[in-house]
Parts: C-alpha cells; structure tokens; sequence
C-alpha cells in the first residue's frame, strides 16, 4: 500500500513537472506575437543556457498548404549560417596539413585570373578577398549545376571591388569557391566531404544539401509575404554551394553548437582562428572571423551569423560571455526575420541585453537624432523627401516590399524619442545606432551619412 501511494505521488510529480514545462511563458507568447505581425507560417527556437537546453520548441506550420506544424525535426533552409560549417570544414583541411590560410587561393584552384593572385583562403573566409559576390549577377542559378571551371570562367570578367585585405564587402562568392577549395583539396564532391567530416560525426543525421530535387522527409516549405498576402517562395534559385546551400533542424543545430562547446571538435588553434576577427590591412579590426559575425551588444560579447534565402531566415547567436545560444528557424524569407526573433529571446534570459538597459550618451554629431526622427516619421507617412537621404537609398526605401514593412512599423505607433547609443568604426563609414521609442515598442535603427551629410544607409537592428 505504502509502495502505491509512493508510485502515485512520483506520477504526480511528473505529471506537474511536464504541465510546468508545456506553460506557455514569455518566449512562447513573444515567437507567436511575430507570427501573428509579421506572417510568419512556422518558427523553430532552440535556447542552451550553460550547455543545456532550455527550450526546443516549434510553432506554426512547416507547410501551409497540408496544415502540417513545425516540430523539433523540420528540416529548414539555413541560409548563411551554412558559411560557418563550409569554414569548419576549412579548418579540418588545415588541421589535415593540406590548406595554408594565408597562402593564395589560386595555390588550391585552377584556372584562376591574374587579378586575383593577391587573395588568399584568409581573405574569402572573411569578406576581405575584394571577389565580386555573384548575387546579382546572372549565371548562377543552380539548375546550371556549375563545376568548378566552370564556376570560376563565370565569376572571372568581374573585376576586384577592391584590394584584398583593404575591406569586407559581404562575398557569397567567396564562400562558394571555399567550397569549390575544399572539393578539390580533398577529392570529394563538397556536401560528402561535409557530411563525412562534421555531419556524421557529430550526430547531425538530418543535415543535408537544400537542392530541391532531393526528397528529404519533413521539409517545411518557404514563403514570402507580398504587401498584402502570403505567397510561395521563387523557384529559380541560385546555387549556393558553401554559402548558404545546407538544410537542417533545430535539433541538428542544437547537436551543432554542443560541439562548438566541446573540446573534440576543431582544435584550439583552429578554433581561435574561426572566432577572430580579421586585421584589415590599415589595422584595423573587421566584424568578421570565418564565417561568424564578432560583436559586442551592450558588453556582451556576441558570435553569431544570420542566414537567408529565398523563403527561409535562420540566425545562431552565442552570447559566449553569458553561456547562451538562441537558434532560431523560420519559413518566411523576411530580410533579417531569424536574426530580430534571436536577439530579442536572447533578453528573456539575459536582461542586460535589453533596449531598455542602455545609458544614452552625447551625440557625436548634434542634431543626427532629430534627422532620423524626421526622417523615420516621413517614411511611415509615406512623404520621403530626397534632400536628407541618397538616391541609392531612395531607391531602396520606395520598393513594395520596403513600404509594406514600414506600413508595419507605422502601426506600431510614431517614433518621439531618439537617444544615440553607440558608433559603429568597422565598416567603410561610421555609422550610428539609436534607440528610438515609438508606441509600446522600443527600435534600434544603425544610419550612415555620406559627405554632405545625407543618410545614405538605414535598417532596423532590434526591435522590443
């Protein structure tokens, strides 16, 4: 009798213990609030505080069409989080004795033109390598399935943006011939190397190649929001082999930041080349290391990388000094989507991460928040005026797209306070970031001016 009673209450307790766990709390009503604003069909969040766990949980559905809800094994597009896993897979090639960083790349590829005698594998695993990114350029699709020559006797007639080491300007080329480095270094075709070296390894069964011609079971389909309505994603897509081609769940990429957090995978030699930042050639420090995006966010130090393609965001951010990893999958192809949902579950267990925290300082140049204030309430009005901004973002400002997400943001009610937080030295112009205040919401938008003192770039960071 005594025994059943204890059997009992231990049932109880697990019972209270799994009705505890499944509560909705403070993530679960933020994730379903951005569903819900920003039309997002499905959502996956994973949480490590301090090596373990603490939340793994999907929202919405992978597949609008059949209704079918994400889970912990939707597969997603991962987008440009892939770079750091092409880069590990670079440090595996260096650890093997068979890539030098800083030896020219043309040293492991073929066929490559004189002008790019200069760049090194450093170089493309940074942003430094001056290789023009071939995203907006056509030639790159991936039903043309390019090889290696092939890829590189398209990518050749455009000239250097710039001398390696000067720079970064954001590559995918770069990543694409790292990839075509690592097939040629090791003699397999990339996604086997990958999947021989890191995938299998480390448990990330689910973990494939994202080409549309392979079946791979619970796969969530990609949307966009169009103004007005949910749309399916396009479908001619371009190839992103090493830049951003990798599928995966949240499971797989919780398994994927255990072995960051380990010791047996990578070297520490080679991890402390991955998480460092590039020199610049004036010495100065560039935001990238190799494949990661190095930051400190109100003193915490932040490596992480978004991802995005057509119909898929992603974001890993590691709070390195906090213990704490927010992983996020989602299926809308929002710009920057998986990296805003990532920062902003990040201050539920870090608070000091939060808008709110902030100590406003002097503004460097007097006058800059009145101009964005001004210049954010004439774009949620629609009345742009040309002078204080450039045609470059002009033109970025007045597509549909832009419109219908500051139609959003109007709603969220008119900005009235602008405190500047911080300068921003890395790029090839300052820039600045300001907590704005508008409605119940807090926003923190980065701006740059040009020499006449016109905005010449402008985006939303954090929104809370």
């Amino acid at each position: 009798m005594i025994n059943r009673k204890i059997g009992s209450f231990f049932v109880l307790l697990a019972f209270l213990a799994l009705t505890a766990a499944a509560r909705p709390d403070q993530v679960d009503d933020y994730v379903r609030t951005v569903i819900a604003e920003r039309h997002a069909p499905g959502v996956a969040v994973a949480v490590i505080k301090n090596g373990k766990v603490v939340k793994l949980k999907g929202y919405g559905v992978a597949s609008v069409e059949f209704n079918v809800p994400v889970s912990a094994d939707t597969v997603f597009e991962i987008g440009s989080v892939s770079k750091q896993m092409t880069a590990a897979g670079i440090m595996l090639l260096v650890e093997d004795g068979k890539i030098k960083l800083d030896a020219p790349m043309s040293t492991y590829l073929p066929n490559t033109p004189e002008a790019w005698k200069a760049v090194t594998v450093r170089n493309l695993l940074t942003h430094s390598s001056g290789v023009k990114s071939y995203s907006s350029l056509d030639g790159f699709e991936l039903f043309r399935h390019l090889k290696t020559d092939g890829f590189i006797k398209a990518l050749s007639p455009h000239p250097l943006e710039f001398t390696p080491g000067e720079r970064n300007i954001y590559s995918n080329s770069g990543f694409s011939l790292l990839g075509h480095i690592i097939q040629t270094v090791s003699g397999k075709p990339y996604m086997q190397f990958m999947r021989e070296r890191i995938f299998a390894p480390l448990g990330m069964t689910r973990t494939a190649d994202r080409d549309p011609q392979f079946i791979i079971p619970n796969r969530a389909v990609g949307y966009e929001w169009e103004i007005d309505h949910l749309t399916g994603r396009d479908g001619v897509l371009t190839d992103l082999m090493g830049a951003g081609s990798i599928v995966s769940t949240i499971t797989d990429m919780v398994k994927w930041d255990a072995a960051l957090n380990g010791k047996n995978f990578l070297k520490p030699e080679s991890r402390s080349e991955w998480w460092k930042q590039f020199v610049f050639n004036n010495g100065k420090p560039s935001v990238y290391g190799f494949g990661w995006r190095i930051s400190d966010i109100r003193g915490h130090k932040l490596i992480g990388h978004t991802g995005q393609t057509a119909g898929f965001g992603a974001a890993n951010f590691r709070y390195v000094d906090d213990r704490i990893t927010v992983i996020v999958l989602t299926n809308l192809g929002e710009l920057s989507l998986g990296g805003q949902i990532a920062a902003r579950i990040a201050k539920f267990y870090a608070p000091g991460l939060s808008l709110r925290s902030i100590t406003p300082k002097p503004e460097p140049i007097p006058g800059l928040g009145e101009k964005l204030l001004a210049l954010l309430r004439a774009r949620n009005e629609n009345k742009l005026d040309t002078a204080p901004i450039t045609p470059q973002l002009m033109r970025s400002l007045s597509t549909e797209r832009a419109k219908a997400n500051y139609r959003r943001i109007a709603a969220l009610g008119a900005p009235a306070i602008a405190s500047y937080v911080e300068s921003d030295e890395t790029g090839t112009r300052p820039s600045y970031r300001y907590r704005v205040e508008a409605g119940k919401r807090i926003l923190l938008w980065r701006l740059t001016i040009d020499d006449e003192m016109r905005v010449s770039e402008l985006s939303l960071e954090e929104e809370e």
